[in-house]
């Protein structure tokens, strides 16, 4: 009993009944706490007096309880201070581990909010019942024994960030004003070797013979990027490209984006670097941005921060620290680098910011400074972006770095709040860093010696939090561990290796399939039957490469995310390892006789430079010549695209199946999901315009200059539509219908939502539903939850909830969302906080459907449920 300062002792045990007398064989204290809490996985425990007894008593009068049961015990035990402990399968029970304040894995987390397994994160279920485990997936959990779903919000960032900011104090004051300085002056290699280790590094040791690891300090070496180890083309094949950024976007799937981004790290582990550049969270606000293939978020904030999570811990997870980027509004490429933009504060915070702050509540331990001017001012000496909004607002407490060049006065990037200063790396303008100025502008009185220990402790605090300082990054054998020169030699031979995997092309494999969106499928053209006749069309069915792109690939976009790849398979290759003899034309007259076209189309883009236009080359000329062949002829487009594009050929094809920027396994994915080995199961994570769509202004986009120019490197963009991004300008009034709304994409079965309830449990709103599978094939659907209110204006509704889940054919399945405050609560201008609508009399309506605008099911949030969900919910034990 809790008087008696019981310990509970917890073990796996494999399924069975709860015995009838679990309840009442409990202590009288816990008996009704047992019984009133459903478990949802089942448990053996048993009760040891305080340091007494040892694991085999937990045979002398076993009760078996769900963890919700176990859940009760551990709050009971946990509101008095006695310590809980719940041990993996198989192993011996040990308990009361008195030196860490944090929770074990399966037990309740919200009190601690931190895990002792630094690979778990403390997830919530609901607002009375979060648990310490590796990984969370939102919706509804099938080992669960109840229906209720998991929001998967992770907690504890500040109680983690806390501990380990102490931990790096004590480092800190060991070190010199020389060492702390070299720890905020990034530097590359001399050209021609720069960029053909890492990107950058950042160390206390700057000279040869200095030690590799002063006070346990681990250099940072950092690379890109976000899609893949980039060797910069100089080991091409050494690392897997993989596709990109906006394919796991499309793949709607947190699961899609832990593994992805776990492949990445390993191979980011076998080459030695310690910090990723990435990944990309820009909302695409224009679609003709240069790097809109490079973004997990698409055109949703709401996307990018479930999908954002997920990588960061994955990364993280590896002892690696994922640096998020591009901080802020860098939403084209054209002069980035010069350009200046205006954007409202509402804006910023309901659609440009969130990504960034869900990634920091995952534990991004940095994030990167952007090129381009916001309020007229550089972003990396930008006291608003680098201390209002990142500090204040999203509560962000790891290192700031500038991208390469971004820097342009010491001063104020070190009073704006900028960290690290990375040098420029043009070949022809090495010019130095800003940041070693930074001990005259000590001297000199412009910066305190406190400006300077507080960027220290971020950067170390960091390390702390990836886990450097505890072994969690495996440190290569490669790397002599004498002096920094010696590690920075052994270099080109580690990152020259292999680290490239069958299991990573899988992975590439995979994720081109979960995020691959089918657009049209008339006359039952999808899947192939292998015994057509069927030949394929366009230059791009058998080449990876061509020399009118500047930068990346045929199949993957150009710019710092590229990989280069001597292994793509192409999609006539990769089809032809399961259909051999199948033919192929660079033009339609090739497809004579045939009963199948399958028409190879691609699109590039590239970091530097946004696209000219959204149309998909030879599409349209193609495609219409194969038509003109006659009608019984049956057209596939197969597209390799960075981002929208127009779909004017749509109407001719039978079919078209969009890829975005698959990288070098999209020949064999593009086999399997031609041939309905695999189904298409992504959705559009950016609206498809219709042909002619003028979304923008000049102002607007790409921007203007002051008079008399028009065009010049210094413009300014006005986002003056404010939050009516994507698909938002799209639905709004005044907006013009996009082709292929957000969210949309068909598989090859078909699914039916139906049984809608909305309910108010504990105070939270929840949205059930079935999904029946009613087609003839197995497949994924991906139900979304829009929400609406009058505050929203001018937004009609907008993205709150979404689960990918399979369903067999002829099968349903049970999905529930659950909502929170923060799913009708707008950013008020005027008061410069979050304003919650509901409480101010909104009604507050959810719309559940397969698309933005394809809803079929509407209804109002009984005003019950969202009536005082913004005080903190607490749960009491009498």
């Amino acid at each position: 009993s809790p008087r008696a300062r019981t310990r509970v002792c917890v073990r796996r045990r494999p399924g069975g009944a709860m015995p009838a007398d679990a309840a009442r064989s409990a202590p009288a204290p816990l008996a009704a706490d047992i019984a009133s809490f459903p478990g949802d996985e089942e448990e053996e425990i048993g009760l040891l007096p305080d340091g007494r007894g040892d694991a085999p008593a937990l045979s002398r009068r076993p009760w078996r309880l769900g963890a919700g049961a176990l859940s009760a015990i551990a709050a009971v035990l946990a509101l008095r201070s006695v310590p809980v402990g719940h041990d993996s399968p198989g192993q011996a029970v040990i308990l009361d581990d008195e030196s860490s304040p944090c929770t074990s894995p399966g037990d309740d987390c919200r009190a601690s909010q931190c895990c002792k397994d630094p690979s778990h994160r403390c997830f919530e279920k609901n607002h009375f019942w979060a648990t310490c485990k590796a990984s969370c997936d939102p919706g509804v959990d099938a080992n669960d024994l109840d229906t209720m779903p998991w929001s998967c919000r992770m907690l504890g960032v500040d109680e983690s960030w806390a501990w380990h900011e102490e931990r790096a104090r004590g480092v800190m004051e060991k070190l010199s004003l020389a060492d702390k300085v070299s720890l905020l002056r990034g530097e590359n290699d001399a050209w021609p070797a720069d960029r053909h280790g890492y990107a950058g590094y950042v160390g206390v040791g700057r000279k040869y013979m200095d030690p590799w690891m002063p006070e346990g300090i681990m250099p940072l070496s950092m690379n890109d990027g976000p899609q893949g180890y980039n060797s910069y083309e100089r080991f091409a094949g050494k690392s897997t490209q993989f596709p990109s950024l906006l394919t796991v976007a499309a793949s709607f799937s947190t699961s899609t984006a832990r593994r992805y981004a776990g492949a990445i790290a390993d191979e980011f582990v076998a080459k030695g670097a310690n910090v990723l550049l990435g990944p990309d969270v820009e909302v695409t606000r224009a679609a003709l941005t240069g790097r809109s293939f490079e973004t997990l978020s698409g055109e949703d904030p709401f996307l990018g921060s479930q999908l954002v999570q997920a990588f960061v811990k994955a990364v993280q997870d590896r002892g690696i620290i994922a640096c998020v980027k591009h901080f802020l509004d860098n939403n084209q490429e054209i002069y980035r680098q010069t350009m200046n933009v205006e954007v409202s504060d509402r804006a910023q915070h309901e659609i440009y910011l969130p990504v960034f702050k869900a990634a920091f509540d995952a534990g991004a331990a940095a994030v990167m400074c952007s090129y381009n001017k916001v309020y007229g001012q550089h972003a990396c000496e930008n006291h608003k972006l680098l201390t209002k909004f990142l500090r204040d607002d999203l509560g962000f407490r790891g290192f700031v770095l500038s991208d390469w060049g971004a820097t342009h006065d010491a001063l104020r990037s070190a009073k704006a709040g900028l960290d690290i200063d990375m040098q420029m790396d043009d070949p022809k303008v090495r010019l130095p860093d800003e940041y070693h100025k930074l001990p005259a502008l000590l001297k000199s009185g412009d910066i305190s010696m406190e400006d300077i220990d507080k960027k220290v402790l971020h950067v170390l605090s960091a390390m702390h939090v990836a886990g450097q300082f505890d072994g969690r990054f495996t440190v290569p054998d490669a790397w002599p561990k004498g002096s920094f020169g010696e590690q920075r030699g052994a270099v080109s031979d580690l990152v020259s290796a292999d680290a490239t995997s069958a299991a990573h092309r899988g992975v590439a494999f995979q994720t081109i399939v979960d995020g691959a969106v089918l657009l049209k499928n008339a006359r039952g053209a999808l899947p192939l039957s292998a015994d057509s006749k069927i030949v394929f069309v366009g230059k791009y069915c058998d080449q990876a490469t061509d020399p009118a792109i500047k930068q990346g690939s045929v199949y993957s976009g150009g710019g710092s995310g590229y990989v280069a790849t001597d292994k793509s398979v192409t999609p006539l290759a990769g089809f032809r390892a399961k259909v051999p003899g199948v033919t192929a034309s660079v033009d339609a007259a090739g497809a004579a006789g045939a009963d199948v076209a399958v028409v190879c189309a691609a699109a590039h883009s590239e970091e530097g430079w946004d696209r000219k236009e959204l149309a998909l080359p030879e599409a349209r000329e193609l495609v219409t010549a194969l038509r003109k062949q006659g009608p019984d002829l049956k057209i596939v487009v197969l597209a390799s695209v960075p981002g929208a594009v127009t779909t004017d050929w749509i109407g001719d094809a039978d079919a078209a199946l969009m890829l975005f920027m698959p990288g070098e396994m999209v020949g064999p994915a593009a086999a399997a999901l031609l041939l309905g080995k695999a189904s298409p199961g992504g959705r559009l994570p950016v609206s498809f315009p219709q042909e002619g769509e003028k979304r923008f202004t000049q102002e607007q986009y790409p921007g203007t200059c002051p008079p008399p120019n028009i065009w010049c490197s210094h413009m300014t963009a006005n986002f003056s539509e404010g939050v009516l991004v994507g698909y938002r300008w799209n639905d709004a009034p005044g907006g013009v219908p996009a082709a292929f709304p957000f969210g949309f994409g068909l598989t090859y079965t078909d699914f039916k939502f139906e049984d809608f309830g909305v309910s108010c449990k504990d105070n939270i709103p929840l949205v059930s539903f079935n999904v029946t599978n009613i087609g003839d094939r197995d497949g994924d659907a991906v139900p979304q939850l829009y929400v609406g209110f009058k505050r929203l204006a001018p937004v009609v509704r907008q993205l709150r909830s979404f689960q990918k889940v399979h369903v067999a054919r002829g099968k349903h399945a049970p999905v529930s969302f659950q909502l929170r405050t923060s799913d009708w609560s707008v950013y008020d201008e005027g008061l410069q906080r979050w304003v919650d609508a509901a409480a101010e009399g909104d009604v507050i309506t959810v719309s559940v459907g397969k698309s933005s605008t394809d809803l079929v099911w509407h209804s109002v949030v009984p005003a019950k449920c969202v009536q005082g969900l913004g005080r903190k919910a607490s749960l009491h034990f009498e």
